[in-house]
């Protein structure tokens, strides 16, 4: 029930991988290592930056402002890319993608406040929506079809290694006075790549899809050329396929007239239905609470039971490192298991590593050490003690509850955690307590933890979320990328990825803003079996709608949205076409032929045509039987 795209026959051998994909690919994803890198580093800076001058009292309120800001300018930023990128091109995009985040990693590295760093996550916004948007779409308009998969995956791949990169810096910038220097490094060496990216776009063209769109006929095919590495059969092929979609789309657009490109999208019964499932599955990727992770991993492995800051950073950068290495899975399988099979392989992992690490939490939290109850207000003056905040400590059961919450601490013996009383945070340290024991720092006796507590079983959310990332790079990391980018027609690609694009930011802000509040509110580990819910309904969402794209053209692609009724009365309406060209009256004798001739066949047929209708003959030409 395809269309047939091309006029020519697709060549029956593969074309060769050249320098100029794998450079165009390695360049473009240049933005998907900055948006890991930027998404991970928050997670290594919170450790260090709320200590700093300017920026002290960092409230959770803060902490989550200055994180979510980013995902939430990054939805509005890709919803300006898609438009904007019709009209400029992909290229340029990418390039203002580089320029953005050259300046947000600038005005975060050299601010003063909180205001200031706010601005600057917000510009980041700007890069991340930009380069989110784009670069899938980049990928697979210039990518060979048999390649487009796992080319578009590298995107995925890079973000992950920007992780571990975020990570790895983090831990080394952590020696150099964090407090006051160590974390501005770690904003600014995002400038770095950024700048290369920029140089490499300037001199690197915009896809052939594109080009052709804008009448830029030859510079298309010399771009085609280099992808193909001169494959003369191969350039001809897809330039055909282009040609023919494009064919197609000005035959609809003289039918139904200029319209905005959203509202043909949601007149258009089979793109809609493409977009919903594709929008769906971007809404997934973040509700599954992968952003909770990557943004809070410092916060998690904390909630652990791991004290030290630089051992902190250390298993982040590992863990970040086995999410790298699992994306090289999807790289093969989705292009020889499929798109389908992996995606709900990986959900479905997804829900069992979830709620292992909501049990992960629940034990953890049965393990830690009991308040001692008895003599919770020792050391505490009798003014101090109905104050609000210190009721709300006082009702805390044992340490994990008591660390839980932004307001209080768990303050105990140094020499002994087993016994201990959940008290105040001081805002502007959280080393000591408000009142009692630990409201002084001068004394070694006694000890505040505000972030975690001793515990056996440390090793058990670590290893499980471990797990997670691995569930997640399998499928659910890279395939939302690789599906929204080849899923629609070409008129509509960049208006409906920008649209999923926007889907996944919105939510991520949502996942980053609400993430501390829900542990607070249901426990962390409550908040991990709510993710576990949602990526049991997710399975099955994706499970009754979602279609295998493996092995198809770009261009075809569109079809296995469309209802079989509609595909089939499309095709019936095709081939009534080509028969009533087929019968135009003529002035020969000759049959007129639609399958494929040679050309010097075609030019002798018209000529002898020509000749019959100047001598006034009246036949109606019968075409030959289609081949």
């Amino acid at each position: 029930l395809f269309q047939e795209f091309s006029t020519r026959e697709k060549p029956s051998h593969k074309p060769p991988i050249t320098g100029y994909t794998v450079g165009l690919t390695l360049l473009a994803c240049i933005g998907g290592l900055l948006f890991g890198y930027d998404t991970g580093i928050m997670s290594g800076i919170q450790l260090f930056f709320g200590k700093s001058e300017g920026l002290k009292s960092m409230s959770t309120l803060w902490v989550e402002l200055i994180v979510s800001v980013t995902p939430g300018v990054a939805a509005i930023g890709a919803l300006v890319a898609g438009k904007a990128s019709d009209n400029l091109g992909r290229r340029l995009i990418i390039i203002a993608a580089s320029a953005a985040f050259l300046v947000g990693s600038i005005i975060c590295a050299a601010a003063n406040s909180k205001a200031v760093i706010l601005c600057g996550r917000a510009m980041l916004g700007v890069a991340i929506g930009f380069a989110s948007m784009i670069i899938p779409v980049y990928i697979s308009e210039a990518a060979p079809s048999h390649l487009r998969g796992a080319l578009v995956t590298c995107y995925q791949l890079m973000i992950t290694t920007g992780f571990i990169l975020a990570n790895a810096v983090a831990a080394a910038f952590a020696h150099v006075d964090p407090v006051n220097t160590g974390w501005r490094l770690m904003f600014g060496f995002a400038a770095i790549p950024s700048i290369l990216q920029m140089i490499g776009f300037v001199f690197l063209k915009d896809t052939p899809r594109y080009l052709y769109s804008k009448g830029r006929v030859v510079e298309a095919e010399a771009v085609l050329s280099k992808v193909y590495g001169g494959d003369s059969e191969w350039v001809q092929y897809d330039l055909s396929v282009i040609e023919e979609a494009n064919r197609q789309e000005k035959k609809i657009q003289e039918s139904q007239g200029s319209s905005l490109t959203i509202v043909r999208v949601l007149r258009t019964p089979h793109v809609r239905k493409a977009l919903a499932i594709g929008c769906s599955m971007q809404m997934f990727q973040q509700f599954v609470g992968i952003n909770s992770i990557l943004y809070y991993n410092s916060e998690i492995i904390k909630g652990a039971g791991i004290k030290d800051d630089i051992m902190n950073l250390w298993i982040s950068c590992g863990i970040a490192a086995v999410q790298s290495v699992g994306t090289f899975a999807p790289m093969k399988l989705i292009e020889k298991w499929g798109r389908r099979p992996t995606l709900l392989t990986s959900m479905a992992a997804m829900v069992v590593a979830l709620s292992a690490m909501g049990t992960a939490f629940m034990v953890i939290n049965w393990d830690t050490a009991k308040l001692d109850i008895g003599h919770t207000l020792d050391g505490i003056p009798a003014a101090d003690r109905d104050a609000t905040h210190l009721s709300l400590c006082a009702d805390m059961v044992n340490c994990d509850d008591c660390v839980t919450s932004p307001l209080c601490g768990y303050c105990h013996r140094t020499a002994n955690e087993s016994i201990g009383q959940c008290l105040p945070v001081d805002e502007h340290d959280d080393a000591r307590s408000t009142v009692g024991f630990c409201a002084t720092t001068n004394t070694t006796e006694y000890t505040m933890s505000a972030k975690s507590c001793s515990t056996q079983y440390t090793w058990m959310p670590i290893a499980f979320m471990v797990f997670y990332l691995l569930a997640f790079a399998f499928g659910v990391g890279a395939l939302p990328w690789v599906y929204n980018a080849e899923i629609y027609p070409l008129w509509a690609r960049s208006t409906c990825v920008a649209l999923s694009t926007f889907t996944n930011w919105t939510f991520n802000l949502l996942v980053s803003m609400t993430f501390l509040s829900l542990g607070q509110l249901v426990t962390k580990a409550g908040s991990f079996f709510v993710y576990a819910v949602i990526s049991l309904i997710g399975f099955f969402v994706f499970f009754f709608s979602v279609p295998e794209t493996k092995g198809l053209g770009i261009e075809e692609i569109e079809n296995l949205f469309k209802w079989r009724a509609a595909l089939e009365a499309e095709t019936s309406s095709s081939s009534e076409e080509s028969t009533e060209i087929a019968r135009t009256p003529a002035r020969s004798t000759k049959k007129c032929s639609p399958v494929k001739k040679k050309e010097e066949e075609k030019k002798e047929e018209c000529e002898v045509s020509k000749k019959a209708m100047e001598e006034g003959g009246s036949v109606i030409v019968e075409p030959e039987p289609s081949l």
